[in-house]
């Protein structure tokens, strides 16, 4: 049974998966202070260690291409323990939503918006995802394009911007941290935010695609996304250097480094908003696959009920998750990466497993 009828084409599907990605430049503070000057080896490690982990991920979409992850744990481990175990997916991408809102709000305030209440700037953003999230995946996407355009040209302008101020010697030495440190940022990186792909199994029959186009759309997503992530911590690390780990959000330090004059003056003002953008993206789309994820449990024909009452939760948790976001930042780095790795990696790769040893689905081979 397909709630969402809606059908986005593969250039969208993979926009969405650049912005996913892109959004999570936010997180680099959580990998810089273990890693320091490592950590732009961090992401390539991470990306080495995610290409298995997304192809597993295309796998499971070409092999079940009309069920979404829910249905998917149904057909593979029996309706009753599929439901047991999709139950716990909600719980993953209800906290999932309910964290980035959180970031997001703490992030419009410390830049944009001081004076404004948590509570008001949260709620109003809710709201407007909720009308977006009525309208479905198709909505939701449509300015995905847009969006990694703006971003890689923001992007490409603080490079620009900070030329003056980069020092190569700042990404030396290399190496040189106990080896459990680069174990550690590899697998942050890999769980937040590569690893959180597994949430695009919830829209698999919305994206209509071959065996190649999966192929060329998810990996060319993922490869865009990981660059831009990839540039953000080169370049802070570039200016920063051994200051990098000492500062809760590198790249804004980084850009207020700019000045040229009162005309190129506080350009971290270009970030935040393009950070803004792509968080509301982000939380948007999970808001979505929470919503989808409960309709499917429920086996409801449509999901547009429970709209509202997902979002009064996603915004009341969202703030009883952390006491404050030093704890919110010691969970990402020590307990997070270890609970999303059931999720992302343990359980789609025994499923995939299962779903081979059962020969399942009957009807097609991969």
């Amino acid at each position: 049974m397909r709630i969402d009828k809606a059908q986005i084409p593969g250039v969208q599907f993979m926009f969405t998966v650049t912005c996913f990605i892109q959004s999570s430049s936010l997180l680099t503070a959580f990998l810089s202070e273990i890693t320091k000057q490592d950590s732009w080896l961090a992401v390539l490690f991470g990306v080495v260690v995610c290409l298995p982990l997304i192809w597993l991920y295309r796998t499971l979409m070409v092999m079940f291409p009309d069920y979404n992850l829910i249905q998917i744990l149904e057909e593979v481990y029996s309706p009753v323990v599929g439901k047991i175990i999709g139950i716990s997916y909600a719980w993953f991408f209800i906290t999932l939503t309910s964290l980035n809102l959180s970031d997001m709000g703490s992030f419009s305030k410390l830049t944009l918006m001081k004076r404004t209440p948590d509570v008001v700037l949260i709620v109003t953003c809710m709201l407007v995802m909720a009308w977006a999230v009525k309208y479905g995946i198709r909505l939701i996407t449509q300015y995905s394009a847009l969006f990694v355009f703006v971003a890689f040209s923001i992007l490409i302008a603080s490079v620009l911007l900070v030329l003056n101020q980069i020092n190569l010697q700042n990404f030396l030495p290399m190496f040189d941290l106990p080896a459990i440190k680069y174990v550690q940022g590899t697998h942050i990186i890999s769980t937040i935010p590569f690893g959180e792909l597994v949430t695009l199994l919830m829209i698999t029959p919305n994206v209509k695609l071959t065996r190649r186009d999966t192929t060329k759309y998810l990996f060319g997503g993922f490869t865009l996304g990981w660059i831009t992530v990839l540039v953000v911590i080169s370049r802070d690390i570039a200016v920063l250097g051994n200051t990098l780990p000492i500062f809760t959000l590198p790249t804004l330090v980084t850009l207020r480094l700019v000045n040229l004059g009162e005309a190129l003056s506080r350009v971290e003002i270009l970030f935040a908003i393009m950070l803004i953008m792509l968080l509301f993206f982000k939380i948007t789309f999970l808001y979505y696959v929470s919503v989808i994820t409960v309709a499917q449990i429920m086996k409801t024909k449509s999901y547009r009920h429970l709209i509202l009452a997902a979002g009064a939760l996603i915004t009341a948790y969202s703030f009883t998750l952390y006491p404050s976001p030093l704890h919110h930042a010691a969970s990402a780095k020590e307990i997070t990466p270890i609970l999303w790795t059931f999720f992302e990696i343990l359980m789609p790769l025994l499923t995939f497993v299962i779903a081979k040893l059962r020969k399942l689905p009957k009807e097609k081979e991969v």
